[in-house]
């Protein structure tokens, strides 16, 4: 007697998008919304030892290292972890030092490559 399996797949739901482009939309409205909000955001944190238009570049380098992703449930995840974070700085519930390292990664040790550096540091 042979048996026929069926196969049963699920089909997730998205967060928020139906498809990648209004995906790509919400990503875009999303950025304006940022590049909106940066000045305010550059004199709250009192990022006076630089220029905006650097600011406004960590930004944007923010975007441009997600812009790999494809599948859009997880677009909408990061779009909801950056929504997240911007109710963070408005709130100030993020000091000026936590904003910096997420953007220019300052005072961030640099995690080592190799096993002898992982050793070596483990040593120390």
């Amino acid at each position: 007697m042979i048996r026929t399996a069926t196969a049963t797949t699920r089909e997730v739901i998205p967060i928020v998008s139906a498809n990648k482009a209004q995906s790509r939309s919400n990503v875009l409205a999303l950025y304006k919304e940022m590049q909106r909000y940066a000045p305010k955001l550059y004199k709250q944190f009192h990022f006076d030892d630089m220029p905006l238009s650097v600011f406004r570049a960590a930004l944007k380098k923010q975007y441009i290292n997600n812009a790999h992703l494809t599948d859009f449930r997880v677009i909408d995840r990061k779009i909801a972890e950056c929504r997240q974070v911007m109710l963070a700085c408005q709130k100030h519930w993020y000091n000026s030092y936590h904003l910096r390292n997420n953007l220019f990664r300052e005072n961030v040790e640099a995690k080592p490559k190799d096993f002898l550096s992982t050793f070596l540091r483990s040593k120390n």
